[in-house]
């Protein structure tokens, strides 16, 4: 097990650890009470632990810290489809995966519809971009 799997699967059953805490208190209430003996008890924290088990693999990528830049920053660098022309000082309209963002040329010139442009900078939700060197 890697270092950073580590600190995910210790922060996984940290994050579990009020959850077993209530189901100790629930059991052992059961048990005073005399609702349930003992050994079913311990079978059900052991289920309960189990439980737990059976989800990491499943939940892991939740706990799991970003290495990769997040909001805007994620979008600098992506290749998108101008929809609008762009114009000097103009905005126009790119196309980067599903969605539409108004955007800026960066320099001067134009950028017709359909010519692919990449993302340099975000400034609020309007990016500014350059045109795609061809081959």
């Amino acid at each position: 097990m890697s270092e950073r799997s580590g600190h995910v699967f210790a922060r996984y059953w940290l994050f579990q650890l009020p959850g077993m805490f209530v189901a100790i208190v629930v059991l052992s209430v059961l048990v005073h009470w005399e609702l349930i003996d003992t050994r079913t008890a311990a079978l059900l924290f052991g289920f309960w632990v189990l439980k737990d088990l059976v989800m990491y693999p499943i939940v892991r990528i939740g706990y799991e810290t970003r290495s990769r830049p997040a909001g805007a920053e994620a979008l600098i660098g992506a290749v998108g489809v101008v929809q609008q022309e762009i114009g000097d000082a103009e905005e126009g309209w790119v196309r980067l995966g599903p969605e539409l963002w108004r955007a800026v040329l960066q320099g001067s010139g134009a950028a017709p519809v359909g010519a692919e442009v990449r993302v340099v900078a975000v400034r609020g939700l309007v990016l500014s971009v350059e045109e795609v060197a061809g081959p």
